[in-house]
């Protein structure tokens, strides 16, 4: 049986252009056309071509030719959305670390099943000698199939087990954990939570060190506590707003990025309510807005996390043993108190009165 699978999983690898159109019972013509985003075919046509290509993990014939050929100095970010701040500081970083070495090509997976496909006429569009992956959403299937492209790749933000895919993070369990720590040592007693999508690694891991606080504290958070923003400031503000409308209202929000904190310090004051008199606010990542808005938040090395992931990166391509032992960095935030969460108002609260 073992045999046989892998048997399979090899036919899979080396996939050809005539398995996507028997299996799609379309000419070469047409496949061609759909992978090198062509007009002419239907929209369901070109759906079950590419949806084919996927499942049969077919790279087209370029793409593979390119791994025998000269470097192209050029180098591909794979990222699920434009957050202005998080993915533009490390976006920054990166570039740095390529200037004068090599040129950056983006590509924006937008749609599910984007995140693979898209990479691969990367490949076979224009070659890239390397890439670097902000798309979480990733497993450790995907992380295979990603590895299978024949390039190196460089994981940003996307924790991994596996010895052969480099990976550069930030500890958010730690991060999470101060943040909600010193919203409980204030004397914050409710204390909403507004975590990413579920099933992302990276929320998943703030959420188990902010709960880690609160257990520290002898506190049980209720399940309408724990809200699900998306990591997108429309999300956030819909959630909160919900439950303000069901639930007394929270006295401090922990919002498990900048971009859906600094929506929710808006929100409130559209409101009427006062931040941090009302309700305190704390965020997470550093972005530079966070800092104009006063935002209390577990500041995150973003800039360098681009500059180290670059540098992985360059360095696997110049040196493939390099790939074969693959680094696994994970870097540290740092709590940065500002206005929102209170502490300032409350520290001129209990400061003694300067003598007569």
């Amino acid at each position: 049986m073992a045999r046989n699978k892998a048997k399979v999983q090899g036919q899979r690898q080396r996939a050809k252009r005539d398995d996507v159109c028997r299996a799609c019972g379309v000419s070469s013509a047409t496949v061609s056309r759909v992978l090198n985003n062509k007009p002419g075919v239907g929209s369901e046509v070109r759906q079950k071509v590419l949806a084919a290509a996927r499942d049969l993990n077919y790279v087209p014939q370029a793409a593979a030719r390119h791994l025998s050929q000269a470097r192209t100095d050029t180098v591909g970010i794979v990222f699920q959305d434009l957050t202005p701040g998080w993915f533009l500081t490390i976006f920054r970083g990166i570039v740095t670390r390529c200037s004068g070495v090599y040129d950056v090509l983006n590509s924006l997976s937008v749609r599910s099943g984007d995140e693979l496909e898209l990479p691969k006429r990367m490949l076979a569009e224009r070659r890239v000698d390397g890439l670097i992956w902000l798309d979480q959403r990733v497993s450790p299937r995907m992380i295979s199939r990603i590895r299978e492209l024949g390039v190196p790749v460089v994981l940003i933000q996307m924790p991994n087990d596996d010895p052969r895919t480099s990976s550069v993070c930030i500890e958010t369990r730690d991060g999470s954990a101060d943040a909600v720590r010193h919203l409980l040592e204030l004397g914050y007693k409710r204390i909403a939570l507004v975590t990413g999508p579920k099933g992302a690694v990276d929320s998943d891991y703030k959420l188990a060190g902010a709960m880690r606080a609160f257990r520290e504290f002898g506190i049980e958070i209720p399940s309408h506590d724990i809200l699900e923003g998306h990591h997108l400031a429309s999300f956030a503000v819909k959630a909160i707003g919900e439950r303000f409308a069901t639930r007394p209202r929270p006295d401090a929000i922990f919002a498990f990025n900048d971009e859906m904190a600094i929506a929710i310090v808006l929100w409130l004051r559209e409101q009427g309510f006062r931040v941090p008199e009302d309700v305190a606010v704390v965020g997470f990542d550093g972005i530079p807005e966070a800092r104009l808005m006063g935002l209390t938040t577990v500041e995150t090395p973003l800039y360098d996390m681009g500059v180290v992931a670059a540098q992985l990166l360059i360095e696997a391509i110049k040196s493939p043993a390099s790939h074969q032992n693959a680094r696994q960095v994970v870097l540290k935030g740092q709590l940065c108190i500002r206005e929102t969460c209170g502490a300032k108002l409350k520290q001129a609260r209990i400061r003694p009165s300067p003598p007569a």
